[in-house]
């Protein structure tokens, strides 16, 4: 509220400095719209939603995938572990049979067959481990995807981006959208001005 004198008169038209259009990132169905027009609203608060369709089948499927691929990595752990016991004891058999080799107390090819199993279970170690980190990476994929996912249906919830006032209402629950369209439009009432045209020669 203030007290006006005007010097300059001209036709003008009030307008917003700064305004948002809300939107969706992908296109969808509007699901509900949570404001009307006038409305006064807060920055993070929850303006309207988009139908999620299928996202939330998805992230379920993902966890379950998740869940899979956890038990499937403790699986080939558990093979590493045993492969790791296996190297040390087809080792400590190679150094013991070479010993007697050298001594003369068994034959040559005895010998061989304990060093190949050595370099047998060497492999099969390289082998779990290849198999584990496999693993890993398969999980991080998963990782990664559910995050993309979350993400996804988090944008189906359209926020606010900063305080202000609703100045239109674009779509209503129901109405088809495309990426970037706007569903509602929010103006920051600090930012109001106005355009106006002044007439020069009636002005002096």
């Amino acid at each position: 509220e203030g007290r006006l004198t005007p010097a300059l008169f001209g036709i003008g038209t009030v307008e917003a400095r700064r305004s948002y259009l809300i939107g969706p990132t992908t296109a969808g169905r509007v699901h509900k719209v949570s404001v009307d027009v006038g409305d006064a609203v807060k920055a993070g608060q929850l303006l309207a939603e988009m139908d999620p369709v299928d996202l939330d089948e998805r992230l379920a499927a993902l966890d379950a995938s998740i869940a899979r691929a956890g038990s499937a990595a403790a699986a080939v752990e558990a093979q590493r572990k045993d492969a790791l016991a296996k190297r040390e004891l087809a080792a400590i058999n190679a150094r013991r049979y070479v010993d007697l080799g050298e001594k003369n107390f068994i034959s040559a090819g005895v010998v061989e067959g304990k060093l190949q199993e050595q370099t047998s279970a060497d492999a099969a170690v390289s082998g779990a481990d290849a198999n584990l980190n496999a693993a890993r990476q398969d999980l991080k994929r998963l990782a990664a995807e559910r995050a993309g996912l979350l993400q996804q249906r988090d944008n189906v919830r359209l926020l606010a981006p900063s305080d202000g006032v609703v100045v239109s209402r674009d779509a209503e629950a129901g109405s088809t959208v495309v990426a970037g369209q706007s569903v509602l439009r929010l103006i920051e009432p600090a930012s109001l001005w106005v355009k106006v045209r002044f007439d020069q020669g009636r002005s002096a």
